[in-house]
């Protein structure tokens, strides 16, 4: 009944002998929902770190210059983030649990350091630095946990994993509603330092698994012949979705302060509500993550998930931004429907936790999977700043998002290259 349920072969792998599956979940879920705390923060005080930072730098903290440097600064932190794909490679090599250690430890030291800041430059460099952490303790733990797990309960468990994210998300937004006005900027960034705190549990109770292969192939394996199109296809899926996600998603914060701010409100006052959103857009992201496997299930097929999860993106951006705030200019519409903007735009990351992995052999998950997560955010990391910039230029944040949404569209070709793996087990 399970394997019905999950989509999953009927061929079981053991987990390895003396590990139990639930420790290794919550291990790796723990990771990634610290993951999404960390990313999550930024959004939040956004606007009161740079109105601090940008006179400070010698720069006018105004309206404009808030867009441009704020989308600027997220595709910083986003080209760290992207740089990380050396951490699954590393994984592959040295040991997922080693640099997924790792990967936690830069992430929190760089993160708390945000906090000492003194001006734009500064600042950069530290989030650069977070991003470049963050963005590898996906591709360590990621196969930790499929290789870690038996077969019967892979995909449930899989699938599951990025219900961390929108927790960390959601967490983010309720330490900001209960606390932002009390920490200031500078003591939400300094809260970076408390997933340090999981590399003592993570090296004391996860072993490493079991490696069926003592040959590793180099990083160029990922491009030879039979493997080429399979990590191309992975990286431009993951460019969309990352793309459209940060293009989107994230802004509703600064979309709805900004708008209250300019419509009288108080920086508390608005700040609040822009947490209010965020904890709204993640409960449709939790509902995303926690039905994916059994959608995936119903639809028999990996590919036809993602076209699903596009096309709802695609219309979800527009249905938000440029209908509810553009055109009818109503804050409460555009609160009712953040739900379903989360439940596909980041939703559907929880199939890509289920998918990537499934597309490459042992020896290259770690490298495959980090590969077209960071890929991805290269070419992703554009988003963040097209849009501050399109804002500026058109004075609408609604109108630069909607806009940038037909990267969903692009994307579609992608999901057609890609191997289908619906039915199969992992691969060793």
């Amino acid at each position: 009944m399970t394997e019905a349920a999950t989509g999953t072969s009927t061929a079981q792998i053991a987990a390895p002998a003396g590990v139990s599956p639930r420790k290794v979940f919550w291990a790796t879920w723990f990771g990634w929902m610290l993951d999404g705390f960390d990313s999550a923060v930024y959004g939040y005080i956004l606007v009161s770190a740079l109105t601090e930072l940008l006179p400070a730098s010698g720069i006018e903290a105004n309206r404009a210059n808030i867009g441009v440097y704020g989308g600027l600064l997220f595709s910083i932190f986003m080209l760290g983030w992207a740089c990380s794909m050396i951490w699954g490679w590393a994984a592959d090599r040295y040991g997922r649990v080693r640099i997924m250690c790792w990967t936690v430890l830069v992430y929190s030291v760089f993160t708390a350091l945000c906090g000492l800041s003194t001006g734009i430059v500064t600042f950069a460099v530290f989030r650069f630095a977070a991003g470049f952490g963050i963005g590898g303790e996906w591709a360590a733990g990621t196969p930790l946990l499929q290789e870690s797990v038996p077969e019967n309960t892979r995909v449930r468990l899989a699938g599951w994993l990025h219900t961390a994210t929108p927790t960390g998300l959601f967490l983010a937004a309720l330490v900001t509603l209960i606390g932002g006005s009390f920490l200031g900027w500078r003591g939400m960034f300094f809260l970076g330092i408390l997933p340090a705190l999981l590399i003592v549990y993570v090296r004391s109770n996860i072993p490493e698994p079991a490696h069926a292969l003592k040959v590793r192939p180099t990083f160029a394996a990922l491009f030879a012949k039979n493997q080429a199109r399979t990590s191309w296809a992975a990286a431009l899926m993951m460019t969309c979705i990352i793309f459209g996600l940060w293009s989107s998603n994230f802004w509703a914060p600064t979309v709805i302060i900004t708008k209250l701010v300019e419509s009288g409100s108080s920086q508390a006052d608005a700040l609040r509500m822009g947490a209010v959103a965020g904890l709204i857009t993640n409960v449709g992201t939790m509902i995303g993550c926690l039905s994916m496997p059994w959608i995936t299930t119903a639809l028999g097929s990996r590919r036809w998930t993602a076209v699903l999860f596009f096309a709802g993106s695609l219309f979800s951006v527009v249905a938000s931004y440029e209908i509810a705030i553009a055109h009818l200019n109503s804050l409460t519409l555009f609160l009712i429907l953040l739900p379903v903007l989360g439940f596909f735009t980041n939703g559907v990351f929880g199939l890509f936790t289920i998918w990537l992995p499934e597309m490459f052999p042992q020896a290259l998950r770690g490298a495959g999977s980090g590969f077209a997560f960071s890929m991805g955010r290269v070419l992703g990391a554009a988003g963040p700043t097209l849009i501050g910039t399109l804002a500026a230029a058109t004075g609408s944040y609604p109108l630069a998002i909607s806009l940038l949404s037909t990267i969903y569209i692009v994307g579609l070709p992608f999901i057609a290259m890609a191997p289908e793996t619906a039915g199969r087990p992992l691969a060793k």
